[in-house]
């Protein structure tokens, strides 16, 4: 017996530092745009704008959005998690370095989202088929072309997010049919939930899920 879980850390060991190294990967190829002087794109400066508003509004989110559709304005976003999410990681970055600057978090923001996507990936991929399974799974979900395009540092769009959530979601929903148990379920509504609140998309999944329900 003691052999045998001896085998199982050592592998496990093996695997996490696999996976380790595809999150530095992910991470790596994202920051050679990290010099930029802003951040890339329009959507990712309109969630960067958006941001900034709410820090300066004592974290409440302006009513109206007075630059967008100028001269008249729109009602402002109401799908506000991925702004959070970029305050959230600011003010963890100032408890640990005070002077940094929102610009550098916001840069840092997709670089973050994107390497920390490997996680659910990995994880739904080894529950899917095994732990090879889930390594490969995390290795081609972060490092697809097209999903770098659009996560690099300063990209702070939301794409990340998504990719984030949305193996965040599956893997909850997976879960929470194989447990059967009130926790899981609560567990996998409250990550749906905030996968809609950062996007207003996010619903797909368990649209999708629901859609399926009469062919289980």
């Amino acid at each position: 017996m003691l052999n045998i879980n001896k085998k199982s850390i050592i592998e496990w060991a093996f695997v996490l530092a696999i996976l380790a190294l595809i999150i530095y990967t992910a991470a790596a190829v994202r920051m050679t745009t990290f010099s930029a002087k802003t951040v890339l794109d329009f959507d990712p400066w309109w969630y960067y704008r958006h941001a900034l508003e709410i820090i300066n509004n004592d974290f409440q989110p302006p009513k109206w959005d007075i630059l967008s559709y100028y001269p008249p304005g729109r009602p402002f976003e109401p799908f506000l998690g991925w702004i959070y999410t970029l305050i959230i990681f600011f003010e963890i970055a100032k408890f640990f370095v005070g002077d940094i600057t929102f610009l550098t978090i916001a840069k840092l923001s997709p670089v973050i989202m994107a390497a920390l996507a490997a996680i659910p990936a990995f994880f739904l991929g080894r529950l899917l088929t095994n732990k090879t399974g889930g390594l490969v799974t995390a290795l081609f979900a972060v490092l697809a072309p097209t999903f770098i395009g659009v996560s690099m540092a300063g990209y702070s769009d939301n794409d990340p997010v998504i990719v984030f959530y949305t193996f965040a979601s599956i893997l909850s929903i997976l879960v929470a049919m194989q447990k059967k148990s009130i926790p899981f379920y609560v567990l996998a509504v409250l990550v749906n939930i905030v996968f809609a609140y950062n996007w207003n998309g996010g619903w797909f999944v368990s649209l999708l899920f629901l859609s399926f329900i009469p062919a289980l």
